[in-house]
């Protein structure tokens, strides 16, 4: 029974450290360097503003995977105020993470990251998108301009 327990409580250790991502070389893109606006998406009291850049919008067109170094952006406003910002990237020496090659971080309204979050539950959410590669709004972006 001890030994039951030791190693049950070792597995739940291993798949906490599993879920962890070094997400901290993931940067806060500048305002101006966010590419473009490509969709809001509005749920009750939340609305999200999301961007990429030109070229990820074209490989969504195309049905391609989204080149290496993409970056999403998205501006989450609560009740009309920024709440947080969140920012999702992908490198191809990441592949093989929960999301792929993503890794997800969590900025304040003011810039800074967050680091009480390191991007594991995006990635458990993103990870049942594998056919749109891990993106909720591949779609829309074949609308985009």
């Amino acid at each position: 029974m001890r030994f039951q327990i030791f190693a049950t409580l070792g597995l739940c250790l291993t798949a906490q450290i599993a879920s962890a991502q070094d997400n901290s070389s993931i940067q806060l893109p500048p305002e101006g360097a966010r590419g473009e606006q490509y969709t809001t998406v509005t749920r009750g009291g939340i609305t999200e503003h999301i961007f990429t850049s030109d070229e990820a919008i074209a490989a969504a067109r195309d049905g391609e995977p989204f080149p290496n170094g993409t970056v999403i952006t998205m501006d989450d406003y609560r009740d009309g105020a920024l709440h947080r910002i969140l920012v999702m990237e992908k490198r191809g020496e990441w592949e093989g993470g929960t999301a792929g090659a993503w890794r997800f971080r969590e900025f304040a309204p003011d810039g800074s990251p967050n680091l009480s979050e390191n991007g594991g539950r995006c990635a458990s959410c993103h990870a049942g998108r594998a056919a749109d590669d891990y993106v909720f709004t591949r779609d829309r972006m074949s609308g985009a301009n």
